[in-house]
């Protein structure tokens, strides 16, 4: 006999107030006379720990028709004495914060993602849920939870992880569907946009046939797309049946706006195999109240960034020469971040509650983003894997072995597990790939790597072939980072980069720079008037540090930066280009 279910009841009877009525019945517990109830501090998906009980208010329970004390024991955790009866818990959620990791409630629209809503009750979160919806009038609703039947604002949960699993749309939003793969796909539309829907739509459809097709199917037999057209990008959250994607709603004017949102998705999509269901042990169950620790944020999240270019390359919505080009403007920025060698990835990915979403002034010097290192970690082992396979198998198949016979058995990751599976599939070790670069800080060697996959690699020192002069000034460099170079901003530092000739003359963060040889300058002309000094040269700068006004001599060197540009090599030899062939589908 299924265990009773707790219910959840969500009203908006005045948007304009930005608070969501939420009311949580609890069966009849017998055999428990006090029981505590937790508001998550975070949101799966999203390692920062959030607080979301801030937003709590009006927090009532009662038992048997009369009061029940609330006797809070933390910041999101409070007990009820209810001798074992059914109890009703009622309270308001202010919804303000427009993102896909919160809830938000206007005259426009709802939306919630679930953690930020929903009250669990320790030690009950395996049972039931069941949820009712109250919109407002004309409101339509949308999520990947099942409808009860003949009950169109009500839903049903496996349990509580699934119930804050399946964000929730109420309002006039479109509404759009599609068939692939035996399961039915739906996109709902809130906000203004200059999108060609059909081309969207025919977007999506590409993304989820050919992800579908590296897996071999779909894990489920309908899908949400939640889409919120806003003013500015706001990212993607990944579900188990649906996602949620914030985007700018006006970008559809060139061929970019349509890869970006082409590349949100299709790295949304793939989480519903990759983190969703190939995960570690401590990604699901979760504990709600406290921060689920892992070391694999960059297999997580990292390597998904780096599928969902393969993605878009296989379902024919990028082609190779763009997805090279692209890849060489990342390689650059990405080798001109200082603190990319100094934190091992995996420590990189532990640390992300207390490093990455919330940085210190050192950061990028110490650190880099695990999706962002994490992305050229899989392009390594991606090429390492068809090196030792003549092109054939790579990191594709190493997702689907994966999940094939690990996680659709119901069994979780972890790094030896993810090892042990590409080793198999490489038919050799790679000890050397996870010691230097997944738990060591070795340099990537994407460039060497390219070049055996028929791939042209050159690098060049900054300058502009078209403005000799322009050229030559951008070889003077000293290391200064400015936090902004608008007209009229001051000229702050944001970093300045170890051992360069701005560290070795003392400059450090938030100093302000005043003057260059006499000058006055701001953000927008500080950089100008240093290349007004060529390597070598010495330059003269008054900063502020606080209140006290100092000065400096720094002496300019040639950069260290350069400008990487990849290329289909025509002169490949036959074994290269069989490794490209299969890596990029690139015929020559």
């Amino acid at each position: 006999m299924s265990p009773a279910p707790i219910r959840y009841r969500v009203a908006m009877p005045e948007p304009a107030s930005h608070e969501f009525h939420v009311t949580m019945d609890i069966p009849p517990l017998p055999e428990r006379q006090s029981l505590d109830i937790v508001f998550p501090v975070w949101a799966p998906g999203s390692y920062m720990v959030r607080d979301f009980s801030r937003h709590v208010y009006e927090l009532a329970a009662t038992a048997g028709g009369r009061s029940l004390a609330l006797e809070r024991l933390d910041k999101a955790r409070w007990r009820l004495q209810t001798g074992g009866r059914a109890a009703t818990v009622r309270y308001r959620v202010f919804a303000f914060e427009q993102s896909v990791r919160t809830s938000v409630l206007d005259d426009s629209h709802a939306f919630w993602n679930g953690t930020s809503l929903f009250f669990l009750v320790d030690g009950e979160t395996a049972r039931p849920c069941l949820l009712e919806v109250e919109p407002a009038p004309g409101w339509r609703i949308s999520t990947a939870l099942p409808a009860l039947r003949g009950r169109p604002h009500a839903f049903r949960a496996a349990d509580y992880d699934e119930l804050v699993d399946s964000p929730v749309e109420i309002g006039t939003h479109a509404l759009f569907a599609f068939r692939a793969g035996g399961a039915r796909f739906q996109v709902a539309w809130q906000g203004e946009s200059n999108v060609d829907r059909s081309r969207m739509l025919a977007t999506l459809r590409r993304i989820v046939e050919a992800t579908g097709a590296m897996f071999g199917g779909f894990p489920f037999d309908r899908y949400l797309f939640i889409v919120h057209a806003l003013p500015a990008r706001g990212g993607g959250l990944e579900h188990a049946r649906s996602c949620a994607l914030d985007i700018a709603g006006f970008s559809f004017e060139d061929e970019k706006g349509y890869q970006s949102f082409a590349e949100l998705a299709a790295h949304e999509f793939f989480h519903v195999w990759n983190v969703k269901r190939i995960h570690d042990r401590c990604l699901g169950p979760f504990d709600y109240a406290k921060e689920n620790y892992t070391r694999l944020l960059w297999f997580h999240e990292g390597f998904t960034e780096y599928m969902q270019g393969h993605i878009l390359l296989r379902a024919g919505l990028l082609a190779t020469e763009r997805y090279l080009k692209d890849l060489a403007e990342d390689w650059t920025r990405y080798r001109a971040r200082p603190g990319r060698n100094v934190t091992p990835l995996s420590e990189l990915s532990y640390e992300a509650w207390i490093k990455q979403y919330k940085p210190a002034e050192n950061h990028q010097n110490r650190m880099v983003s695990y999706y962002d290192k994490g992305r050229w970690a899989a392009l390594v082992l991606d090429l390492l894997l068809r090196q030792a396979t003549r092109g054939r198998r790579g990191l594709p198949e190493l997702f689907a072995r994966l999940w094939r016979r690990v996680a659709a058995r119901g069994r979780p990751v972890d790094a030896a597990i993810i090892r042990r599976e590409a080793e198999a599939l490489a038919g050799r070790s790679l000890s050397s790939y996870f010691g230097r670069y997944i738990d060591g800080t070795a340099e990537l060697p994407v460039p060497d790597l390219l070049r055996t996959a028929g791939i042209e690699v050159e690098a060049a020192a900054p300058g502009d072939a078209n403005d000799p002069v322009r050229a030559k000034r951008l070889q003077s460099w000293c290391g200064l980072v400015f936090a902004g170079n608008g007209e009229g901003e001051r000229a702050t530092l944001k970093n300045v980069v170890p051992n360069s000739p701005a560290w070795r003359a003392g400059l450090t963060y938030n100093d302000e720079v005043v003057a260059v040889d006499g000058i006055r300058v701001g953000s927008s002309t500080v950089a100008k008037r240093l290349a007004d000094h060529a390597p070598g040269q010495s330059a003269s700068l008054a900063f502020f540090r606080k209140d006290r006004l100092r000065e400096a001599t720094l002496r300019m060197r040639r950069s260290p930066e350069r400008r990487w540009s990849f290329a289909l090599d025509p002169e490949a030899p036959d074994a290269a280009r069989t490794l490209r062939r299969h890596w990029l589908g690139a015929r020559d």
